[in-house]
């Protein structure tokens, strides 16, 4: 499948997430258009054709070197279904998925940035 990167940001700032809605995110005073992958000091745009068939593969890229030993993923609303498989490929990395509404995962990653958390994560656009 592939995961299209179309821009990053990252000027060392804490990446809070400030607001969502209307096919977007406002993260740390930016305004983005699009699926977001944060990490504490970067954001990515990318975009995910399909969730059902998102793969550790896919991400393993963006993740790097020194993965975060969590991995939130926004599903955009409610999840409908689990992914075991990627949950599974993440957990033989060291990495622990969760999986959630984005407007949950938002709320989440916030409070795991207030915590200085070792985290990443995927949110898909509402």
């Amino acid at each position: 499948m592939g995961i299209e990167i179309k821009n990053f940001t990252g000027d060392g700032e804490l990446q809070l997430v400030h607001g969502y809605g209307n096919g977007g995110f406002r993260v740390t005073g930016q305004r983005y258009q699009s699926d977001l992958f944060l990490f504490p000091r970067l954001t990515y745009e990318w975009h995910c054709p399909q969730l059902s068939k998102l793969s550790f593969t896919d991400l393993e890229p963006l993740l790097g070197q020194a993965p975060p030993k969590l991995f939130l993923l926004g599903s955009g609303p409610p999840p409908q279904q689990h992914l075991p498989e990627l949950a599974t490929d993440m957990k033989a990395n060291g990495i622990n998925l969760e999986l959630m509404s984005t407007a949950a995962a938002c709320r989440t990653w916030n409070l795991l940035m207030s915590e200085g958390r070792n985290a990443a994560a995927a949110l898909i656009a509402i």
